[in-house]
Protein backbone atom coordinates (compact mmCIF):
# COMPACT_ATOMS: atom_id res chain seq x y z
CA UNK A 1 0.00 0.00 0.00
CA UNK A 2 1.73 3.20 -0.54
CA UNK A 3 1.93 6.22 1.58
CA UNK A 4 -0.91 7.84 -0.59
CA UNK A 5 -3.45 5.23 -0.12
CA UNK A 6 -2.08 4.48 3.48
CA UNK A 7 -3.28 8.57 4.34
CA UNK A 8 -6.42 8.45 2.49
CA UNK A 9 -7.38 5.25 4.73
CA UNK A 10 -6.04 6.92 7.63
CA UNK A 11 -8.56 9.95 7.18
CA UNK A 12 -11.57 7.65 6.06
CA UNK A 13 -10.94 5.85 9.68
CA UNK A 14 -10.48 8.75 11.28
CA UNK A 15 -13.83 10.70 9.83
CA UNK A 16 -15.94 7.50 10.41
CA UNK A 17 -14.37 7.28 14.17
CA UNK A 18 -14.99 10.63 15.13
CA UNK A 19 -18.75 10.22 13.25
CA UNK A 20 -19.06 7.49 15.39
CA UNK A 21 -17.76 8.59 18.69
CA UNK A 22 -19.83 12.22 18.48
CA UNK A 23 -22.87 10.32 17.43
CA UNK A 24 -22.19 8.49 21.18
CA UNK A 25 -21.41 11.32 22.94
CA UNK A 26 -24.61 12.93 21.36
CA UNK A 27 -27.18 9.74 22.38
CA UNK A 28 -25.45 9.67 25.79
CA UNK A 29 -26.27 13.50 26.67
CA UNK A 30 -29.64 13.03 25.23
CA UNK A 31 -30.36 9.63 27.55
CA UNK A 32 -29.26 11.08 30.74
CA UNK A 33 -30.96 14.10 30.06
CA UNK A 34 -33.92 12.34 29.58
CA UNK A 35 -33.23 10.25 32.84
CA UNK A 36 -32.91 13.42 34.99
CA UNK A 37 -35.61 14.84 33.42
CA UNK A 38 -38.21 11.63 33.83
CA UNK A 39 -37.25 10.64 37.53
CA UNK A 40 -38.52 13.30 39.67
CA UNK A 41 -36.65 12.31 42.58
CA UNK A 42 -35.89 15.80 44.09
CA UNK A 43 -39.50 17.22 43.66
CA UNK A 44 -40.27 19.32 46.69
CA UNK A 45 -36.71 19.72 47.92
CA UNK A 46 -35.61 22.57 44.97
CA UNK A 47 -38.63 24.48 44.15
CA UNK A 48 -37.59 24.40 40.59
CA UNK A 49 -39.32 22.32 37.27
CA UNK A 50 -37.42 18.84 36.56
CA UNK A 51 -36.34 20.10 33.71
CA UNK A 52 -34.40 23.27 34.99
CA UNK A 53 -32.39 20.52 37.23
CA UNK A 54 -31.93 18.50 34.62
CA UNK A 55 -30.10 21.20 32.62
CA UNK A 56 -28.29 22.57 35.46
CA UNK A 57 -26.65 18.80 35.49
CA UNK A 58 -26.39 18.40 31.77
CA UNK A 59 -25.11 22.15 31.64
CA UNK A 60 -22.23 20.95 33.92
CA UNK A 61 -21.01 18.08 31.53
CA UNK A 62 -21.77 20.34 28.09
CA UNK A 63 -20.12 23.36 29.43
CA UNK A 64 -16.95 21.52 31.15
CA UNK A 65 -16.70 19.46 27.98
CA UNK A 66 -16.45 22.45 25.80
CA UNK A 67 -14.41 24.20 28.31
CA UNK A 68 -11.96 21.47 27.50
CA UNK A 69 -12.17 21.59 23.93
CA UNK A 70 -11.30 25.22 24.24
CA UNK A 71 -8.36 24.76 26.44
CA UNK A 72 -6.93 22.52 23.83
CA UNK A 73 -7.42 25.17 21.23
CA UNK A 74 -6.22 27.93 23.39
CA UNK A 75 -2.69 25.29 24.29
CA UNK A 76 -3.72 26.13 28.48
CA UNK A 77 -4.41 23.72 31.54
CA UNK A 78 -8.15 21.60 30.85
CA UNK A 79 -7.96 20.41 34.63
CA UNK A 80 -10.55 23.03 36.00
CA UNK A 81 -12.87 22.23 32.78
CA UNK A 82 -12.23 18.25 33.15
CA UNK A 83 -13.10 18.93 36.33
CA UNK A 84 -16.36 20.55 36.13
CA UNK A 85 -17.37 17.84 33.17
CA UNK A 86 -16.72 14.70 36.24
CA UNK A 87 -18.82 16.74 38.58
CA UNK A 88 -22.05 17.13 36.37
CA UNK A 89 -20.78 13.24 35.05
CA UNK A 90 -20.99 12.05 38.73
CA UNK A 91 -24.28 14.07 39.73
CA UNK A 92 -26.07 12.69 36.88
CA UNK A 93 -24.87 9.23 37.70
CA UNK A 94 -25.83 10.13 41.35
CA UNK A 95 -29.32 10.99 40.22
CA UNK A 96 -29.83 7.88 38.27
CA UNK A 97 -29.02 5.33 40.90
CA UNK A 98 -30.56 6.82 43.00
CA UNK A 99 -33.84 7.26 40.68
CA UNK A 100 -33.54 3.69 40.15
CA UNK A 101 -32.54 2.52 43.89
CA UNK A 102 -35.81 4.69 44.91
CA UNK A 103 -38.05 3.05 42.40
CA UNK A 104 -36.70 -0.60 43.96
CA UNK A 105 -35.56 -1.72 40.50
CA UNK A 106 -32.72 -4.58 41.00
CA UNK A 107 -29.00 -3.96 39.85
CA UNK A 108 -29.02 -5.12 36.40
CA UNK A 109 -31.48 -1.50 35.86
CA UNK A 110 -29.28 0.75 38.17
CA UNK A 111 -26.80 -0.02 35.83
CA UNK A 112 -28.27 0.48 32.78
CA UNK A 113 -29.49 3.76 34.38
CA UNK A 114 -25.41 4.67 35.09
CA UNK A 115 -24.35 3.38 31.80
CA UNK A 116 -25.05 6.77 30.09
CA UNK A 117 -23.37 9.39 31.90
CA UNK A 118 -20.34 7.47 31.96
CA UNK A 119 -20.28 6.51 28.49
CA UNK A 120 -20.99 9.92 28.12
CA UNK A 121 -17.64 10.80 29.77
CA UNK A 122 -15.51 7.97 28.43
CA UNK A 123 -16.49 8.96 24.34
CA UNK A 124 -15.81 12.45 25.20
CA UNK A 125 -12.25 11.81 26.77
CA UNK A 126 -11.15 9.87 23.67
CA UNK A 127 -12.72 12.66 21.10
CA UNK A 128 -10.55 15.01 23.52
CA UNK A 129 -7.46 12.53 22.97
CA UNK A 130 -7.92 12.28 19.53
CA UNK A 131 -8.62 16.44 18.92
CA UNK A 132 -5.19 17.21 21.45
CA UNK A 133 -3.38 14.70 19.25
CA UNK A 134 -4.22 16.41 15.74
CA UNK A 135 -3.50 20.13 17.52
CA UNK A 136 0.30 18.65 18.30
CA UNK A 137 3.10 18.75 15.13
CA UNK A 138 3.94 15.51 13.49
CA UNK A 139 7.73 15.18 14.47
CA UNK A 140 10.14 15.25 11.62
CA UNK A 141 10.72 11.70 10.01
Amino acid sequence: MSGRERGVLGQLVRVLSLGTLATVYVASLLITYRQLHAKPVLQGVIGAPDWTRAVLVMGLVIGGGLGAAAAIVDERRELPSWFLTAVGVGAALAWSLWASSSLGEDYVHMLFAAAAPVTGLLVWAELMRQFRNQRRPLAAA
